[in-house]
Parts: structure tokens; sequence; C-alpha cells
């Protein structure tokens, strides 16, 4: 009996070891090692590098992050790794910070930017401990955070002949189609792609494609989501809004929100680092149909106006029976080069509002500028003109470090606000950093509307007639109000 005791005992204990060794081996693998407690059983070897198929990279759920992982490398100390965001072939960024750093684990995460590509470069470490020396190659891994390619369009294609082609298929949710880097593309009539959401973008952020209208009736409508990326318009030969909502709305946009007597595009035209050149009439039109479009968003882009003598009553953002919900302008420069001023640059003739288009007036409904450089748009109109939208407290405005320039009859603040004073919006309005510059002079009366700080000194643009509005005043400089591309080399 002693002598089954005494073996029980020796077993019990191997076991218990055996059961430690593995631990310590899982933890090893999931968080990498440390080699004071885990003796790798490699020694006095050059490490080889890890096969790229072997290292994983996934977004986080909530999608702010990519998460890289790599497998354990026996014997290694570590690992050097680098992350850089190379969507500007010219000229790679580092990634939070991550450049030569030397970790000891197996994971990685890291910030994950929309519309990005990414290079993740590791080299296996050695361990001066075990004679270990660093493995002679590094690998590198290439992600991207681009949504999936349906289609890419060759070069020298006609958008309009493409398209009735190929139609975009209705069994997809977002059809992406990608135009190729400094490509030429024209549009000889309007390419209507209907209740289709469609993305049409250029992946390479820095040679952007070049979209030619060359017919008066070229344009892009919709009825949909529509999103524009990294592309360079030329519209001087279409007198046709740039861009429209389809005339034959669909019935089974009829109230999407569950109630209302709009037809609800719920979702964004999203315009993202293009370039608009020779546009003579509106950009955005709601073709005289009762739309309530939810959000426009346009970001790091210019638009050059050259404004035809019959359009002077007419507006960029022309809804005659509909409404944005929601429209927000940043990061951009406009400038008009004719002679002809547009009397809005955004109007709503109808008495459109949330309430009236499905939503709750909790939802809010807002116009938004925010560094934003113009000029000569709009010199003798009112700016902004929205029945609907006036005096109402959900009605939300957000105007911050903006610079005007000849801009709206010398009454941007009060436009903006619908003729209404401040006060009348009790949610949020804030006007805050902008300069407002008329015929030579700060314009007067603006106090009740920025409450926060207001420069009244010339921004001085360098060449605005050309399309240079670098601001050379001390005050602008200081704050770096206006259009960020102005201060420093546009890196979008």
């Amino acid at each position: 009996m002693k002598t089954n005791h005494f073996f029980s005992e020796r077993w019990l204990c191997f076991y218990t070891f055996m059961a430690l060794v593995t631990l310590s081996f899982c933890s090893c693998a999931r968080d990498g090692f440390s080699p004071e407690t885990f003796n790798s059983g490699v020694f006095q070897t050059q490490l080889t590098a890890i096969p790229a198929d072997s290292i994983s990279v996934v977004p986080a759920t909530d999608g702010s992050k990519t998460v890289i992982s790599w497998p354990v490398v026996f014997g290694a100390g570590g690992y050097r790794v680098s992350v850089y965001d190379v969507t500007n072939s010219e000229k790679s960024v580092v990634v939070d910070s991550i450049m030569g750093e030397v970790i000891d684990g197996c994971t990685l995460a890291v910030k994950r930017a929309e519309d990005t590509n990414y290079r993740f470069v590791i080299q296996v470490l050695g361990n001066k401990k075990a004679y270990n020396t660093d493995a002679a190659d590094s690998t590198t891994v290439t992600f991207t955070s681009f949504t999936p390619t349906y289609a890419t369009i060759p070069s020298g294609t006609d958008l309009s002949a493409y398209f009735l082609e190929n139609p975009v298929p209705s069994d997809t949710t977002n059809v992406n189609y990608n135009l190729e880097p400094g490509g030429q593309y024209t549009v000889s009539n309007a390419v209507d792609f209907g209740i289709r959401e469609v993305t049409l973008r250029n992946t390479n952020k820095t040679d952007k494609a070049l979209v030619q209208y060359t017919s008066k009736e070229a344009a892009l409508i919709t009825a949909a989501p529509l999103t524009l990326k990294n592309i360079k318009f030329d519209c001087s030969t279409s007198s046709a809004p740039v861009i429209q909502l389809s005339k034959d709305a669909p019935a089974s946009l009829l109230g999407a929100k569950g109630s209302g007597s709009y037809y609800n595009i719920i979702g964004a035209i999203h315009i993202a680092n293009c370039d608009f050149t020779g546009v003579q009439g509106d950009f955005l039109s709601d073709n005289s149909k009762m739309y309530c479009l939810e959000t426009f968003l346009m970001d790091h882009c210019t638009v050059q106006t050259s404004t035809l003598s019959n359009m002077n009553g007419l507006a960029y953002f022309h809804f005659k029976s509909g409404f944005i919900k929601d429209i927000t302008i940043r990061n951009s420069s406009w400038w008009n080069t004719g002679n002809t001023s547009m009397k809005y640059f955004i109007q709503y003739s109808s008495a459109g509002r949330v309430d009236r288009a499905g939503y709750n007036t909790s939802d809010g409904e807002s116009v938004n500028f925010l560094n934003c450089s113009f000029y000569n748009i709009c010199k003798s109109g009112q700016w902004c003109n929205y029945s609907g939208f006036s005096g109402r407290n959900y009605t939300l405005f957000d105007v911050e470090s903006n610079i005007w320039v000849d801009c709206g009859n010398n009454q941007i603040p009060r436009r903006i606000c619908g003729g209404r004073g401040a006060s009348s919006y009790r949610t949020k309005c804030v006007f805050n950093n902008n300069t407002y510059w008329f015929n030579g002079a700060a314009e007067t009366g603006n106090t009740s509307y920025d409450k926060g700080y207001q420069l009244q000194s010339d921004p001085a643009f360098e060449d605005p007639a050309n399309g240079n509005l670098t601001p050379t005043g001390s005050e602008q400089v200081s704050k770096q109000t206006g259009d960020p591309r102005w201060f420093k080399e546009d890196e979008n």
C-alpha cells in the first residue's frame, strides 16, 4: 500500500508539472512570452521571418481599430514592428507612432481610418540569453479599409454608355465602382443610378481620376445615397445641375420614414476629396420633387463656379419642393470666377422640416459650415433661405472657423439663421472664429450671432480670382481658419 501511495504522489506531481508547462505555452501563444519564465528549447539559432500568410489582420468589432496578430516564434526575444498609412503612394505616414517599436507580444491594435491603405512590417528579434540572432528578413503585409470593389471601370470610358450597358445590380446594398488612378472619363449624357446606392471612387487620394461632362445635359442623377471620392470633375460644358435627384421620384420612397408626404432618401450624398471646375448652375437639385435627403456631406473638396447669366436667381443647393435634413460643408473651398452671382448658396423653397418628413423633432435638422473658405459666392444674394427651418428650436447650426470674402451681400450670419436672431434657436446655434469680409471691410452687426470670437481683419487671400484662397492675414494665419488645405500640404 505504501508503494502504491508513493507512485500515486509521484504521478500526481508529474501531471501537475505538465499542466503548468501547458498553461505557460498557451499564455505564450496568446500574449507573447517572457524569456525569464519560459524555456523555448531553441538555442544558438538564427531565427526565420514570419510567413506573411500566418499574419491575421481584422477590424475590431466597432471598426475603430485594426487588430494584427501573428504566431509566436520560439526562441525570439521580441518583435520589431512598424505600421504605415500608404494611401498616398508618394508619402507614407506612420500610424499611431508605431515605427520600429519593439514588443514582446503577438498582437497589436492600431487606429483604423476610412478609405485608407496600410503596410505592416514585422521583424523577429533574437534572444541574447539563448544566443539566438535576428531573422535576416522582415515580413510585410498590406491591408486596406476600403470597402470591396464591385468593378473597376477602365480609363477612357464614357460613363453614360457604361452604365447603360452595365446597369447597377439590384441585389447589392452599396455597389462600389473604382476609377483608375489618373484615369480619364467622360459623361456624355445624364447617368441615372435610380434607387441603387452607388460609390464612384478612386482609391488613390492624390492621383485623382478626371471625369469630364461633355454635353449640356451631362449630370449624375440618383434617388438613393451616393458617394463620390477622390475624383476631379470638369463641368464646364454642362449647364445642368452637377448632381440631381431623380425627376421620377420612386414610389417606394414616399413616406419611407413611416409617415409624411416626402420621398425620403435615407442615408447620405457624401462627396470627399473631390474637385469641381466650371460649375455653371446648380450644384445639387431636387428636380422640383418633394424629396427629403437625410444627409449631405462635403469634405475636403474644391468647387470653382462660373455662373451663367440666366442662373442668377437660383441656388447651388436648389430644392424647390424638398429639403436636406442635415447639410455639412467642411474643410472645403468655393470660389466664383464669373460675373454673375447666384442668389442663394442654399435654398429650400418649400416649408420642409423634419416633422413633415416622418422624423421626430428630437432628431433635429441642421446647417453646418466648418473650416471653409468662400470667395465671390452669392455676392449680391442672400446665402441661405429656408422658411421651414427658420425659428425652430430644433434647428441646429454649427458655423466655425470659416472665411467669407465678398459673399452673401454683407449678411452671412443672419441669412444662415433664416433671417432670425440666434436666440430663436435654443438647442444649438454656434458661431465662432469666423471672418466675414465684404467690399474691403468687416461685416457689422454680427455680434449677436458670434458668441465666440469673430475675426474683424482682412484675410487677404493671395490670388482668389485664380482660385488661390491662401489667407495671409495675421489673425487667420494664427488661428488657422478657413480651409486647412491652404496652410499645409493637403494629405487627403
